[in-house]
């Protein structure tokens, strides 16, 4: 709930008095830029291609590795027959793959449905069927659910899983590495295609998918950055533990986005273990963290 999430301080309404002086909003940050989403990740690996862009255990990728990644898994999708606005789930804990297939969907004409790491069969096949997703991208850890959501209807024409270290034919890095051509040419609208579409949590009844578009996230990540010009939430230097999951907007936007476009450095934890945490926080001199009060 993004409501736990306090990256700032709490105010009573009573704290900010009857009225707001007319001289106290910030100058708006208009005009946005209308670019595609994908193009955070490739302006950061045009200009600092050879810095570490993610570690995912004992694993590190740099800009250069993770634009040319996803470059050949779009290149693969569109082979496979991926058409513009084709729906594609990923179904994963935060990893490196994560990253790489969101960007690679985006290159490829789709559209990433993010999916929540800890469903069950019925809310997977819920949530594919819903946004008539044609391709699963399932981390093998997730493997055993997805075969199970087959009961529950769970139709898709592709499932591309996610084996690290492993390039079997039709998983997700055999067909990065039997990629060939470049990724598809295509027009994009920023202010009118859809760029993601994750699931709310479904508060009042069934999860619902919610529509943003490249300018709503391209724009937002410009909000971040500007949002404490004395104190920058993001810089190129920093290191940022992501434990938050990337299935969440807050996770996708402020953590992956947000700090890829500044070219900073993504430390992934699949899942949360105290003891792991801090041993990743000394190992990779972490200076950014966000968490939850738990």
């Amino acid at each position: 709930d993004h409501r736990d999430l306090h990256s700032f301080p709490t105010r009573r309404s009573s704290d900010l008095g009857p009225m707001a002086p007319s001289s106290s909003p910030r100058p708006s940050l208009a005009p946005y830029p209308e670019i595609p989403v994908q193009d955070l990740l490739s302006r950061s690996a045009e200009r600092l291609p050879h810095k570490v862009a993610v570690i995912d255990g004992e694993r590190t990728f740099t800009y250069a590795q993770i634009e040319e990644m996803s470059n050949r898994f779009a290149s693969s999708l569109a082979a496979e027959g991926l058409k513009v606005a084709d729906r594609v789930g990923i179904f994963a804990p935060n990893c490196v793959e994560f990253a790489i297939a969101f960007f690679g969907i985006l290159r490829a004409g789709g559209i990433p449905s993010t999916v929540n790491s800890s469903y069950v069969e019925r809310e997977l096949a819920f949530q594919m069927n819903d946004c008539g997703a044609l391709v699963l991208i399932v981390h093998e850890a997730m493997l055993e659910i997805t075969e199970k959501a087959k009961s529950h209807s769970l139709d898709v024409r592709q499932l591309i899983v996610i084996r690290p270290g492993n390039q079997d034919a039709g998983s997700f890095w055999g067909l990065i590495e039997s990629a060939s051509g470049q990724p598809p040419e295509f027009a994009i609208d920023p202010k009118e295609d859809v760029a993601a579409l994750p699931y709310s949590s479904g508060t009042t009844g069934l999860a619902k998918g919610v529509e943003l578009t490249h300018f709503n996230l391209t724009s937002n990540v410009v909000q971040i950055e500007a949002c404490q010009p004395e104190n920058p939430v993001a810089l190129e230097g920093d290191v940022v533990l992501v434990h938050l999951p990337l299935f969440h907007i807050y996770g996708l936007q402020v953590l992956m986005n947000l700090y890829l476009s500044v070219g900073a450095t993504l430390v992934m934890m699949g899942r949360f273990d105290m003891g792991e945490l801090l041993g990743l926080l000394v190992k990779h001199r972490v200076t950014q963290l966000f968490t939850v009060p738990p």
